[in-house]
């Protein structure tokens, strides 16, 4: 059993050194390896946060503006429809008075025709009642006229 711890101690003190080196690389790339790259892997993280937080308020803002023109695209809108309304009764309101004006005129027209039928009317019957006496006259010579022959 002596020989297995001799064999031991010899193996653990051939071993010291290679423990040592093994810290001593260990300490060394930790200093000249990976705090630098942890240093740059967190200066990294930190500019892509920033660029984060600014392209979330580039979104954000167009956000905003993106609702502001459909605000304003809907009022536009809406007056437009409004204008548009107005203009179809005010057309609407033109259309019957335009109408009524000629309705009017029309029945001013038929009632001077009828006016001017029968004043034509009574001047016909007045000239026919001027007439019938003579007409009559005639009639009865020229069929007497014919008994006689």
């Amino acid at each position: 059993m002596d020989a297995t711890l001799n064999a031991l101690a010899d193996l653990l003190l051939e071993a010291i050194p290679t423990v040592v080196l093994f810290l001593f690389l260990v300490y060394y790339l930790k200093k000249v390896f990976f705090i630098p790259v942890a240093n740059i892997l967190e200066e990294r993280r930190k500019a892509t946060e920033g660029v984060r937080a600014l392209s979330q308020r580039a979104f954000e803002a167009a956000d905003k503006r993106n609702s502001e023109f459909e605000t304003a695209l809907q009022l536009a809108r809406a007056d437009l429809g409004q204008e548009n309304e107005n203009l179809r009764r005010q057309w609407d309101r033109e259309e019957a008075e335009a109408i009524a004006k000629a309705h009017a005129e029309a029945g001013a027209r038929i009632e001077a025709a009828k006016l001017q039928l029968a004043e034509d009317v009574q001047r016909a019957e007045a000239e026919l009642q001027t007439q019938i006496g003579p007409l009559s006259e005639q009639i009865i010579s020229s069929l007497l006229r014919r008994r006689a022959a």
